[in-house]
């Protein structure tokens, strides 16, 4: 599985069929974050069609808000060993 960061993706390269576009799905999902937040996560977009989003440098307070934004998008925790992030899909279900 490769993972890279949403920001260094060669916007030129052909993507896959059916991967959607790097820049929308950053831009999206940027759009739904606390703005004042952003300087304190990582996004990566993932080959499997979640986006994950890592905190680099949280407060409590921050986290329980950027939390609040990202289950708003359908995303969830997923706690790690070492490598805690939230996950999002970046088709939702429609049930």
């Amino acid at each position: 599985m490769s993972i890279e960061p949403v920001s260094r993706i060669s916007f030129n390269e052909k993507r896959p069929e059916g991967r959607p576009d790097s820049k929308t799905v950053f831009s999206e999902v940027t759009s739904h974050l606390p703005s004042d937040l952003l300087m304190g996560i990582t996004i990566l977009l993932q080959d499997t069609g979640y986006v994950t989003i890592r905190p680099i440098k949280l407060v409590r307070a921050d986290w329980y808000r950027l939390d609040r934004s990202v289950k708003n998008m359908g995303g969830v925790w997923v706690r790690g060993a070492g490598f805690s992030h939230w996950s999002i899909p970046l088709t939702r279900s429609n049930s």
